[in-house]
């Protein structure tokens, strides 16, 4: 049993591996031109140390359940169904952010009228992102793995403080900074609330295991804590105050990272911990009623697609709360298609780079770019839930599953969310095919200073990201029986 539990943390293992060398490499030849080259081959021994975990997806489902490292971490195939979905993810944000590790300019002089002073002018190619991308995914592999409220938390908060270094990494920007700074708050409180409910599970059972609290009394209090402070990780309502800032202020690919793997791992272990029922259903609606209409009156897409994320995490928790064998496996579903999409949406967006992220600059891309405005918009009406796409399939399944179980009401209140959700996307897709430049525009395009080595073709890493999700968009609602099939054989496995 051990032995089969040490092949499936190896993938961590060659992870934390390429983590600290890269941290090694990141200071000690931060310095030399050689460091660049180096960086990027250790980037890429970090992308494969995550790829190495595909391998063999067909004996991974139906692998039994193990545990190891003295009880803090188990295996299953739900949790190598959320760990290949993570790596996905990671891997994916990383080729999207390839550009970070660049070439490196040193101004050790200025001129001033004192003579020569030394210049604090020191450019080089991002190499912190990629190793707290990195830090990100192996938090999120160590979270989806833990049995123990002491090895959740140190899990959850590596993965936090990592996250609020990227939120605030642009020093230079007012809004990164804002947004560090309030996801650094709002996340310490949650924190407290999940380590409050911690103790107070402790208390009463007397273990530090999640498989004892369902059978222990008087444990709802403690319960209600860490499924708040969960919630508010994925940004559910009325605990979402924080990501419409964050996501605005944040860099592009933190934003995108933001939005798919820390929500993956929390959704996992929310899962394998049981909610309290009453309260996911409560944040449930909430978010998908919020998340239709807060994103009605906003003009930046970063922004807009926070409040759709909100919306999208309500249908997941609804799934979540309505707790049938055929729900959890929707919201199984729900999730894998949202963070395809998502993948699809934001490496369109960075491949476009827009000068504000405002929604009317992505009008007339279907004369700039013909192909990169049909994927965005086919990706948006996908995420609308727009038939035959993939984004209908994951839809209809939730609240299907919701039919089946009496919750009559709350469909109707979705399916109207989802038409008022409709409105905006149909008319984003209207602005990219039927709407010109504004004014405003065009002269901020001809007063724009040049960017040195801006191209209008798209990245390769980013046009595979973009080709290989638009793909699956479209696949997945022709052909879902493979995403059935791997996703009924995690769900068994909680059971």
């Amino acid at each position: 049993m051990y032995e089969t539990f040490n092949i499936i943390i190896n993938p961590e293992v060659l992870l934390s591996l390429a983590v600290l060398s890269l941290i090694l490499y990141g200071i000690n030849l931060s310095t030399l031109k050689l460091s660049i080259g180096i960086l990027q081959l250790m980037l890429w021994a970090g992308v494969t140390s995550l790829a190495s975990y595909d391998a063999g997806v067909d004996e991974l489902l139906s692998w039994p359940t193990a545990f190891g490292c003295n009880g803090l971490l188990m295996t299953n195939s739900w949790i190598i169904i959320s760990k290949i979905l993570i790596i996905t993810g990671s891997i994916s944000i990383l080729l999207m952010g390839t550009d970070y590790v660049g070439t490196i300019r040193i101004k050790p002089y200025q001129s001033s009228p004192m003579g020569p002073t030394p210049s604090v002018l020191y450019r080089r190619g991002d190499s912190t992102t990629p190793i707290l991308v990195l830090i990100v995914a192996l938090s999120s592999l160590l979270l989806v793995s833990s049995i123990n409220w002491l090895s959740i938390y140190l899990a959850i908060e590596l993965q936090t403080f990592s996250l609020f270094i990227l939120a605030a990494l642009k020093r230079d920007s007012a809004y990164s900074t804002e947004a560090g700074l309030k996801y650094f708050v709002l996340g310490a409180v949650s924190s407290g609330l999940f380590l409050f409910g911690c103790a107070l599970l402790y208390g009463l059972t007397g273990e530090t295991s999640i498989q004892g609290i369902n059978s222990a009394v008087g444990t709802d209090v403690g319960k209600i804590l860490i499924t708040i402070s969960l919630l508010f990780k994925l940004s559910a309502a009325p605990f979402h105050m924080w990501a419409p800032d964050v996501y605005e202020g944040a860099p592009t690919t933190t934003t995108a990272l933001l939005a798919t793997v820390p929500k993956i791992g929390v959704f996992s272990i929310l899962v394998q911990i049981g909610p309290v029922t009453n309260v996911v259903l409560v944040c449930a609606v909430l978010s998908i009623v919020y998340g239709a209409i807060g994103a009605l009156n906003q003009t930046k897409i970063k922004r807009l697609l926070a409040y759709s994320g909100i919306g999208h995490m309500g249908f997941i928790l609804f799934g979540v709360a309505i707790g049938s064998f055929e729900s959890i496996q929707a919201s199984l579903i729900y999730m894998v298609i949202y963070v395809i999409i998502t993948i699809c949406s934001f490496s369109i967006i960075l491949s476009l780079k827009l000068a504000k992220d405002l929604i009317v600059e992505v009008g007339g891309l279907s004369r700039d770019n013909p192909v990169i405005a049909l994927t965005l918009a086919l990706a948006f009406l996908s995420t609308a839930g727009i038939p035959p796409l993939a984004g209908f399939l994951s839809k209809w399944l939730i609240l299907l599953s919701g039919i089946s179980n009496g919750y009559y009401l709350i469909c109707i209140i979705a399916v109207i969310s989802s038409v008022i959700a409709g409105v905006y996307y149909v008319r984003l897709v209207q602005i990219i095919y039927f709407q010109a430049d504004y004014p405003i525009l065009i002269w901020q395009k001809l007063l724009r200073p040049p960017v040195p080595g801006w191209d209008r073709r798209v990245d390769f890493s980013k046009s595979v990201v973009a080709g290989l999700t638009f793909f699956l968009i479209l696949f997945l609602m022709i052909s879902p029986n493979f995403l059935l099939q791997i996703t009924h054989d995690a769900t068994i496995s909680l059971y």
